[in-house]
């Protein structure tokens, strides 16, 4: 088999971990009822995958360097399984916030080695597109994966869709076995190594923008279901046609980030989308009174989101071009912190208000980072677009 059927095999696994990263926003609420805890603290099960993701993964990645790649994502792969069946089988709501991190860790190290993986299988000159093939299976997860776990939770409970997930899951697991070469490990790359990357004050600064936009967006995103349902009344079915619009809509918006970076330049892509991500953050609790316009914002937000993503990670390849995979893995624990952070504020934001400041306060996040990008900006003299990864 090619190099280029594997990859996708790849993809397939990475659809899975997206789907089982944000379905609990679709299924929150079910979620809350059925285990009796506030919707503020079932939110947080979003915290501790991306926690684990962003602090476990790394360390996992680390000790088992020398690992064979193949036999690793096929383990990781059994024990994202094994964690979906967890949440299945969960009792009470501590058992399934264990399972979210066992999640988040397998899931984490899966996208990791697997995006790794693409890179070694291709040729030079296309791995780039074959790294944007990995990460094309989250963004199809927000437009088939988190709309049809919605449906399958209001239909047969939400539990349902974690047993869904563990029984798909079987099938990237055998096209590994039987498709993926054996790939040796790696030597392990310190830590300090890792992190000396941040005594650079533009690549802090853009790390720091990573973290604030997409603190922003968790914090709306991670109660859009609710959000939706009482300002504008929609049910969950209407729910779940919004998500897949919005999920097609994000997938427009990286293509879109992607082409506007080589044509016009990573600075004005970065001005533009993240301008436009905060303003619909702010008017969201006011458009979303009607379902029409619920609709709409919610595309042309999501659209906004993953327009900054390829120039965003275009940015920190231009500035540590000798270490451009550290700072894009060291980017990825920093959205998973967002993610984290996000869910943690906007569940303090529900335990003290409704759900209106939530848009407010995930703009003001938003427009911070575009402040943060100018200030990036106003020391670098040009960037020059070449190659952009999307996701």
């Amino acid at each position: 088999m090619s190099y280029y059927k594997v990859i996708y095999l790849l993809a397939l696994g990475e659809f899975m971990v997206g789907t089982t990263e944000s379905i609990v926003t679709g299924i929150i609420g079910m979620i809350a009822k059925d285990t009796q805890v506030p919707l503020s603290l079932a939110g947080q099960l979003v915290t501790g995958f991306s926690l684990a993701f962003a602090f476990g993964s790394p360390l996992v990645i680390a000790f088992t360097a020398s690992m064979e790649r193949k036999k690793l994502l096929i383990t990781v792969l059994l024990l994202f399984i094994a964690g979906n069946l967890l949440a299945f089988f969960s009792p009470n709501f501590s058992v399934l916030m264990a399972s979210r991190i066992l999640l988040g860790l397998s899931g984490g190290v899966y996208t990791v080695v697997a995006l790794a993986v693409a890179a070694n299988l291709a040729p030079p000159e296309k791995r780039g597109s074959s790294i944007g093939i990995i990460l094309m299976g989250f963004s199809v997860s927000l437009v088939l994966g988190v709309p049809a776990g919605t449906i399958a939770g209001e239909m047969w409970g939400w539990r349902s869709v974690f047993a869904i997930i563990a029984a798909l899951s079987i099938i990237p697991v055998l096209c590994i076995s039987l498709y993926l070469p054996k790939l040796s490990g790696q030597k392990a790359i310190p830590l300090r190594t890792q992190l000396a990357s941040l005594k650079n004050n533009r690549i802090l600064t853009a790390l720091l923008t990573s973290f604030l936009f997409v603190t922003g967006y968790s914090t709306v995103y991670t109660y859009i279901t609710p959000l939706l349902q009482t300002t504008s009344g929609m049910s969950t079915a209407v729910v779940s046609t919004t998500l897949l619009l919005a999920g097609v809509a994000s997938a427009v918006g990286s293509r879109i980030g992607g082409f506007a970076t080589d044509k016009w330049g990573v600075r004005p892509t970065l001005y533009i989308s993240l301008f436009l991500h905060a303003a619909i953050l702010i008017i969201l609790p006011f458009m979303a009174q009607l379902i029409f316009g619920a609709m709409i914002t919610t595309m042309v937000w999501m659209c906004a989101v993953q327009m900054t993503v390829p120039a965003q990670q275009y940015y920190l390849i231009t500035l540590s071009p000798q270490s451009s995979e550290i700072a894009l893995s060291v980017n990825t624990s920093i959205f998973q912190l967002g993610l984290a952070a996000g869910a943690g504020v906007g569940g303090l934001i529900l335990n003290h208000y409704s759900v209106a400041p939530l848009g407010w306060v995930g703009g003001a996040s938003v427009f911070i980072s575009l402040f943060l990008v100018w200030l990036s900006f106003s020391s670098e003299k040009t960037v020059t677009p070449t190659t952009v990864i999307s996701k």
